[in-house]
């Protein structure tokens, strides 16, 4: 038995929060962790990703740090209405916080989480992917994506 540490459980705790709001606004929408199996499947598909994290001294002479994390939201979606659309309903979904769960794994699977906290989204940047291409050239996973960028705290001291 082991557990994440806070890095995969922001993500883990992300994914999950994604897929029980996508439950009877969306169907049909894939949510990974790994950008490279967002091009494994069909579209459109939500890739979380944490990103650069800042660990800053809490305290003067201390070893404590405060973590300010990046999350990258990688949206793929079938055409440029579905993308605006998507990013915008991520946007609202997202922006107000949510949920900071542990994850307990046993044999790689998850099999207990303990909610220990609030993912507090401090920030929050979405900008579409343009490849300065003609889209019809592109590869059908990279024709309509957009990056959403999520800097987050979960408003608490690490010793």
């Amino acid at each position: 038995m082991s557990q994440y540490r806070t890095s995969r459980n922001l993500e883990a705790s992300i994914i999950q929060y994604i897929e029980d709001q996508l439950i009877g606004d969306w169907t049909n929408i894939r949510t990974e962790k790994t950008f490279a199996r967002a091009y494994d499947g069909d579209l459109p598909c939500i890739c979380v990703r944490c990103g650069v994290t800042d660990h800053t001294r809490a305290e003067i002479g201390e070893t404590s740090t405060y973590r300010t994390a990046t999350i990258l939201l990688d949206i793929f979606a079938e055409n440029d209405g579905q993308r605006l659309d998507l990013k915008d309903w991520l946007i609202r979904k997202l922006r107000n916080g949510l949920p900071y769960y542990e994850y307990t794994i046993i044999n790689g699977k998850i099999q207990d989480k303990t909610q220990k906290g609030r993912i507090n989204v401090l920030n929050i940047l979405d900008d579409p992917i343009d490849f300065d291409a003609d889209k019809n050239k592109l590869d059908v996973t990279d024709r309509y994506r957009h990056l959403i960028t999520l800097l987050v705290s979960l408003g608490r001291i690490e010793s």
